[in-house]
């Protein structure tokens, strides 16, 4: 039930993130709060503002109007062409948790959704283009600064440079966290099976954490070029354009390679461990997860 842990980007793409995957994250893992989200999906342009956007880079007034209008215009494209595939995803996902299943077909669900995400980073990248030929140095040392108090979090929370059986313990209990926040409670068999599952995932925090530090420093890379150059819009779409596609398929080819394992481990963890649910748990899941569908519905027709 692990998910390979979110690469750092600069905070205007969170959006991006946040929109895709609060919505599959709750439903593959049962996420807390996720009965919240129909209102904080609703208030995420402001959210996403005030908490992520501007802390991170600082913005000035006419800068913060730009991004809330263009946060708030992905929002809208989004509840109209993206959330009636969620739908579809929730119901398949309600099935399959009736019943044993494969890691082919967990695999087959998360690629679906993967193929949904270039359309996301295709529509941001127009708004993405003219916030960076407004940014100023200072906002990008202001940016790096940040980047690099979260990785010294994200260090402390993946316990980087401690005894991997400590890294174990952590993939153990995240995943622990999330199954329980689906089925309900898991009994000693199950909790030991997480265990099991953490030790021989293959997930290493140093390759994920390496990774992590190439994209920063792509993306400051980036947003400095456009910013020093100052190239014509057209230009600096293209780099815009490039970059996105580097977020999306890693140019490293070990890295590549190693997360396309750690792909296939995850998916056939998660039906190593869901063929273990009693009837009861199934039951469980497959509550939560309409209640996931209601909630969605409730979304599109907010839109309406």
């Amino acid at each position: 039930m692990h998910l390979e842990p979110n690469q750092s980007m600069p905070s205007y793409l969170n959006f991006i993130s946040w929109l895709k995957w609060t919505w599959l994250t709750c439903c593959v893992v049962g996420l807390a709060g996720c009965s919240l989200v129909v209102t904080g999906y609703n208030n995420a342009p402001r959210w996403l503002m005030f908490t992520w956007v501007n802390p991170h880079l600082d913005l000035n007034s006419a800068q913060e109007v730009q991004v809330l209008n263009a946060l708030q215009a992905q929002l809208t494209w989004h509840r109209q062409t993206q959330l009636p595939d969620y739908i579809v995803w929730l119901q398949r996902m309600q099935a399959l948790a009736k019943q044993n299943i494969q890691a082919d077909q967990v695999c087959g669900l998360f690629e679906d959704m993967r193929d949904s995400l270039p359309p996301m980073l295709t529509q941001m990248e127009e708004p993405i283009t003219q916030l960076a030929m407004t940014l100023t140095p200072q906002q990008l040392t202001h940016l790096k600064k940040k980047l690099d108090s979260h990785n010294q979090t994200w260090r402390r929370d993946w316990k980087l440079g401690e005894p991997q059986t400590v890294q174990w313990d952590v993939q153990a209990e995240k995943g622990l966290d999330n199954a329980e926040r689906l089925y309900g409670k898991l009994n000693k068999q199950q909790r030991l099976l997480l265990r099991e599952l953490a030790v021989n995932s293959g997930y290493d925090p140093d390759k994920t954490y390496q990774e992590r530090l190439r994209q920063q420093a792509d993306a400051v890379q980036v947003l400095q070029r456009i910013a020093m150059d100052k190239p014509d819009v057209t230009q600096a779409r293209e780099l815009i354009h490039a970059w996105m596609g580097r977020l999306l398929n890693t140019p490293d080819p070990a890295y590549a390679a190693y997360l396309k394992k750690r792909q296939r481990r995850n998916c056939e963890a998660t039906a190593q461990l869901h063929n273990t649910t009693t009837p009861e748990q199934r039951t469980q899941a497959v509550k939560v997860l309409k209640g996931y569908e209601e909630d969605v519905r409730e979304l599109i027709k907010q839109g309406s």
